[in-house]
């Protein structure tokens, strides 16, 4: 039996708590520790807040952040990958936070990261101009991703 979740940009701050213990207390960060810093030093440290009724994350001082919660069915998050869009031709994921295997029932883990990435290369599919996603946790190099149009 495997347990469903599902992918939005909107968190009710009921969530806050666990949102705080996936994103700054997650098991997993030291297995991506230089990328975090690498991140961090680049574009800043993300913070929560509320807006309008929501969480949100924003990351320093970058503008136009978005933010996909991978939600359990529970209604608690499971995951969470922060993006901008920078320059015309590209995303760059800033932070992405699963929760770790072990805390899911079903082990989600990797599932949940596919599926985030999955949903942030589909809004690249639609956003005229944008040709490649970035990941700059791998190390001191950025990942890219190319962006098949459909």
């Amino acid at each position: 039996m495997s347990s469903a979740i599902w992918i939005t940009s909107k968190l009710p701050p009921a969530q806050r708590a666990a949102l705080e213990r996936l994103v700054f207390f997650n098991a997993n960060q030291h297995r991506v520790r230089g990328g975090i810093e690498q991140s961090i030093r680049t574009y800043g440290a993300p913070e929560i807040y509320e807006h309008e009724g929501a969480l949100r994350v924003r990351v320093g001082s970058v503008r136009d952040v978005q933010t996909l919660y991978a939600v359990h069915e529970t209604g608690r998050p499971v995951g969470v990958a922060v993006f901008v869009r920078l320059e015309q031709d590209r995303f760059v994921v800033l932070h992405v936070v699963v929760e770790p295997r072990g805390e899911l029932e079903s082990g989600l883990g990797n599932p949940v990261l596919l599926r985030l990435m999955n949903e942030i290369r589909r809004a690249a599919r639609i956003t005229r101009g944008v040709d490649r996603i970035e990941l700059p946790y791998k190390n001191a190099h950025a990942v890219r991703l190319q962006v098949n149009r459909l």
